[in-house]
């Protein structure tokens, strides 16, 4: 992303206003005043990103980020909702006047962000397809939050974060993992996951290789015949995977009692805090290594 600052006079001996001309990551341009932006979030981890940037005041409307489903006026950090993951209020959306909407691609159709266009809106897109991009976004986001400074240095203390895993972990024996994101029916992550990549990061491979599916639905005989080092699902459904998985002995990561139940929720976001959340994995990994001094 590119990002410019103009400035422009309204008129001659008039006030000075900032404006912004900020391209997207699909190469759209806009021009904003930088001094009153307005801006609505479609995406829970952009919205953490712009309220960690301290842009609360200018979050008009969020999606909604309930663990369960329903009509929930208020997100859980109190901002109007004007969207669920499966629909937006068109009628509330229009009636904030915001100047800009905030979409993530990995997360929003392309049928609703072409929608969202036609009512007159502009639609700001945000793509990742790597960790490093988190901190290009953090860096925009500071722009459009009037926070540049701020943006620059969570960013800068993500590539530094980024930097010292890869460190600390990069030359390790890699371990071999299988994530479970649904038990019945098998769903996993594939290898070009933002997760998968946070978790290449600690010395450890997923048994999946990248694909197009965020979710690939999955045969547990792969996982058998791939025979994993670990083996990671959530800790609200813990007690039904592990007894799902210690049916097959033969594999190390039941052998080894590699079983590991995650319950942090940032692991689910593909925002900064992902990295946060990972590190404790890290460790756990890396006391699981023949010979591996604990880091």
């Amino acid at each position: 992303m590119r990002l410019t600052l103009l400035l422009l006079l309204f008129m001659a001996g008039g006030p000075v206003r900032a404006a912004m001309t900020v391209t997207d990551d699909a190469g759209r341009h806009f021009t904003f005043d930088s001094s009153s932006l307005r801006m609505v979030s479609l995406a829970p981890h952009v919205t953490d990103m712009l309220i960690g940037l301290g842009a609360r005041s200018r979050l008009v409307g969020v999606v909604d980020d309930h663990e369960s489903r329903g009509a929930h006026a208020l997100s859980l950090s109190g901002l109007p909702v004007v969207a669920d993951a499966f629909s937006v209020n068109e009628e509330r959306l229009l009636t904030l006047r915001p100047d800009v909407v905030i979409v993530w691609a990995e997360g929003t159709p392309a049928s609703r962000i072409a929608r969202l266009e036609r009512l007159g809106l502009k639609v700001f897109t945000l793509k990742t397809a790597r960790l490093e991009d988190l901190a290009s976004q953090l860096e925009v986001l500071g722009q459009l939050a009037g926070q540049p400074a701020a943006g620059k240095a969570q960013a800068d203390a993500f590539r530094k974060r980024l930097q010292s895993l890869r460190y600390q972990y990069g030359k390790e024996p890699r371990l071999s993992y299988f994530y479970q994101v649904w038990r019945q029916p098998l769903y996993s992550l594939h290898g070009g996951h933002l997760l998968s990549q946070a978790l290449a990061l600690c010395g450890a491979d997923n048994i999946l290789p990248a694909g197009p599916v965020a979710a690939p639905l999955v045969a547990p005989e792969f996982v058998v015949q791939a025979n994993p080092h670990v083996i990671f699902f959530g800790k609200d459904d813990e007690v039904a995977s592990r007894r799902f998985w210690s049916r097959f002995t033969g594999m190390r990561a039941v052998r080894d009692r590699h079983l590991v139940a995650v319950g942090d929720e940032r692991l689910a976001r593909p925002g900064p805090e992902l990295l946060l959340a990972v590190e404790p994995l890290c460790r756990q990994l890396q006391a699981w290594r023949p010979g591996a001094t604990q880091k």
